[in-house]
């Protein structure tokens, strides 16, 4: 980074910054294999009813739909899932007020596949309500499922509606699955 030239010192800083990164995303992928946190209580798929239940007594109608066995989900992949469901209700709330909402879970041994999908709203958005937060909150997410090998999907419908969906591993091994 002293060297006289200038391609010399360029290529020199793009290094220094491509190692800072690698070495933050690396930092990310650890924290998420790690054992959550004594202060992480996030519930894990064992808490898709009462997201539902809070849903529906806010005045979204919600049904949820599962198949396969929630234990077959790690974790990890649980406390992921618990929050996609989270984020996508939060938005619907937020955005598409007294819109049904159809929440769909498949577990089998190799994913586990969480689908969220809401028809058109049947309100209007309360203005206070839906510029709260950061607005990333989906970026988030997609950045979290990405590092356990996953992928989500997000976005509006054709019938104006909007879907979420995400598809996890079914086992990303940390340090609680080595107990």
């Amino acid at each position: 980074m002293t060297a006289a030239d200038d391609a010399t010192r360029r290529a020199a800083e793009e290094l220094r910054a491509a190692g800072c990164q690698a070495l933050d995303e690396l930092r990310d992928l650890v924290g998420i294999l790690r054992t959550a946190p004594e202060g992480d209580h996030t519930p894990s798929a064992a808490g898709f009813a009462e997201l539902i239940a809070e849903s529906v007594a806010v005045g979204i109608p919600t049904e949820l739909i599962e198949e396969g066995d929630p234990a077959l989900a790690s974790p990890v992949v649980g406390r992921t899932a618990y929050r996609v469901l989270r984020e996508a209700l939060t938005n619907v709330r937020k955005h598409a007020p007294g819109a049904r909402v159809n929440v769909r879970v498949e577990y089998d041994h190799a994913q586990v596949r969480l689908t969220v999908r809401n028809a058109p709203p049947n309100g209007t958005s309360r203005s206070a309500l839906a510029g709260t937060g950061s607005g990333l909150g989906i970026a988030h997410l997609r950045q979290r499922i990405e590092l356990v090998h996953g992928t989500l999907r997000a976005g509006p419908c054709c019938d104006g509606g909007s879907s979420v969906e995400a598809t996890l591993p079914a086992f990303v091994p940390t340090s609680e699955s080595a107990v």
